[in-house]
């Protein structure tokens, strides 16, 4: 009887317009999108929180990914693309929208002690004559681009501790492995 209480919930939230919109939908997965780019910075400097200039522009952009990527002093800057699709319905009766970004991703090493820098992600106009993809491996540009994500700026945390690996059960390494 529970799963039948659920149906009829999620059909009465359709019926009365209560539903997430389709832009609503972009606009939550594309900011899901920037927390989890700020989240990955903010992991890899934990790693290296104290590496400047050119080191550590080729730590955060090994691939060269970023559009724009710069070293001011010792910090790092650098200007990434990001984009959702959302599809909605199925067959020949569908609607499907995309929506980027363009980041821009300031990292600040730290000075020691307590401090070990600092991450800041904000949205920021695309770089002039760039193609944003809605996702990385698609063909073809984002329908719609915005800068109305709400940025992050948070310290540089301590790495999570390793992980005990095991194998066969009993023979396991403290700090993986």
């Amino acid at each position: 009887m529970p799963g039948r209480r659920v149906v009829v919930i999620g059909l009465a939230a359709l019926l009365c317009g209560c539903a997430e919109s389709i832009d609503d939908e972009l606009a939550r997965t594309l900011q899901d999108r920037l927390d989890s780019r700020h989240g990955h910075y903010l992991q890899d400097r934990s790693h290296d929180p104290y590496s400047t200039g050119r080191e550590a522009l080729e730590s955060l952009d090994p691939y060269g990914y970023a559009l724009k990527a710069r070293v001011e002093g010792d910090s790092v800057v650098l200007v990434e693309a990001i984009g959702v699709r959302v599809q909605r319905g199925g067959g020949l009766s569908y609607e499907q929208r995309s929506l980027a970004a363009c980041l821009e991703v300031t990292v600040e090493p730290g000075e020691g002690g307590r401090d070990r820098g600092h991450v800041r992600t904000e949205p920021v106009d695309c770089p002039d004559g760039v193609e944003v993809r809605d996702t990385m491996w698609v063909e073809g540009s984002a329908q719609e681009l915005t800068t109305d994500l709400d940025g992050r700026s948070d310290g540089v945390p301590e790495p999570e501790p390793d992980r005990a690996v095991c194998h066969s059960g009993d023979d396991c390494t403290e700090g993986g492995g």
